[in-house]
């Protein structure tokens, strides 16, 4: 079991930097009981001698780790309510690696191989992101006027773990000596500490009667750019012939650990770019002077073009754009399926129906295929999250 049945009296919502595993295991919102229950009751259907191993993954203090593991889990737990036998870690002819799935039938045959694989930030990004986390929380929890907030922007991200007590005091006796009546005027301050430069605002306004439990009331994030299509593409490489060749259909689950896709119809445009390429505009010039435009992709699709295939190895890619459980059932936020009309193996229409896309030739195009919701599958309640109203669902870290 990997979350026990304790006393929970936490409410607070989850800390930036907090690992996903000790916040669900901490929190007494109701929300995250059902939460637990569901998540226990999948790793109860792993096969025993699986369960240890899942458990250790989960219960890792890397939230990266534990949603690369929820999400075999939950790609698992779908297989089974769909009624196939999976076999963990099936024998295939690399002779070491091993895919996670092998759905099999009521009579043992294979329907299909399936792998889940995560694309993530950089391992550098992960322990910048870990020591700003630490300077957050500090101020955070920093004493600030009342009636007051902080604002918090990282200017320069430092390689250091600087002393954020001495930080604290700095911004405390700043915050004492800038306060002022007029809300609309927000002092600021570039504060160093070693080789961090860290922006902080004192917004004023607010009730000084209430007791203040978190000092920042507004920060800043990253700007970057966005290129889900080529972390999808990445990922299929990397997964697609990793175990050789299969007698059977192979399906590659890709999981944005990164936040890196927009959600809506442009998660179904970075799938297709990354498995047929991505579109651009070509722009021809005749003799005459005149031109046209008009939009066509480039030879960088994974699956190549239509006709001229490539990875036929590969039957279908499935996208799943959050790795935890709370967006199942939002609809810019849902999982797809794209199969690859030329492959080797074609997936059954049976096996993880999703909503997707799919190549019509008649028409030389992508169309829409409704599918089967992948919290429909699972058997989520609905609505979900439970008492959405309340919910305080933790942000990605």
């Amino acid at each position: 079991m990997l979350f026990e049945d304790k006393q929970r009296t936490r409410t607070a919502p989850k800390r930036p930097g907090e690992d996903d595993y000790s916040f669900y295991d901490s929190s007494a919102r109701d929300e995250f009981q059902v939460y637990r229950n569901l998540v226990n009751g999948w790793i109860a259907e792993l096969p025993e001698d699986e369960r240890a191993e899942m458990i250790a993954r989960l219960k890792k203090n890397d939230s990266l780790g534990y949603q690369a593991a929820l999400a075999e889990l939950t790609i698992h737990a779908a297989l089974v309510r769909q009624g196939y036998s999976v076999e963990v870690h099936p024998a295939c002819e690399h002779p070491t690696r091993k895919p996670d799935f092998l759905a099999r039938d009521s009579d043992d045959n294979p329907v299909a191989y399936v792998e889940v694989t995560t694309f993530g930030p950089a391992q550098e990004h992960v322990t910048q992101s870990n020591r700003e986390a630490t300077i957050y929380n500090a101020i955070d929890k920093a004493k600030v006027p009342a009636g007051f907030r902080f604002t918090y922007d990282v200017v320069t991200y430092g390689q250091s773990s600087p002393n954020a007590g001495k930080l604290c005091k700095e911004i405390e006796e700043w915050a004492v000596a800038s306060q002022q009546d007029n809300p609309e005027v927000v002092p600021t301050k570039v504060f160093e500490a070693d080789d961090w430069k860290i922006e902080i605002g004192l917004m004023g306004g607010f009730k000084k009667d209430v007791q203040v439990e978190r000092a920042i009331g507004g920060a800043m994030g990253d700007v970057r750019i966005v290129s889900a299509e080529t972390e999808i593409r990445e990922a299929l490489k990397k997964k697609g012939s990793r175990y050789g060749t299969f007698k059977a259909p192979y399906v590659v689950v890709v999981v944005d650990c990164k936040d890196e896709l927009t959600g809506g119809d442009r998660n179904a445009e970075s799938l297709i770019d990354a498995a047929f390429g991505t579109v651009v505009t070509q722009v021809t010039t005749f003799a005459s002077g005149d031109y046209e435009t008009k939009e066509v992709r480039k030879d960088d699709g994974y699956w190549g073009h239509i006709n001229t295939p490539r990875h036929q190895n590969v039957s279908a890619a499935i996208l799943l754009p959050k790795p935890h459980l709370w967006d199942l059932r939002t609809d810019r936020w849902q999982p797809l399926l794209l199969k690859n009309p030329t492959a080797t193996n074609p997936l059954p229409d049976g096996l993880l129906p999703l909503p997707g896309y799919q190549f019509d030739a008649a028409k030389d195009a992508f169309v829409k295929v409704e599918g089967t919701r992948l919290a429909d599958i699972l058997g989520l309640p609905a609505p979900w999250p439970p008492e959405e109203d309340d919910a305080e669902v933790p942000k990605q870290n």
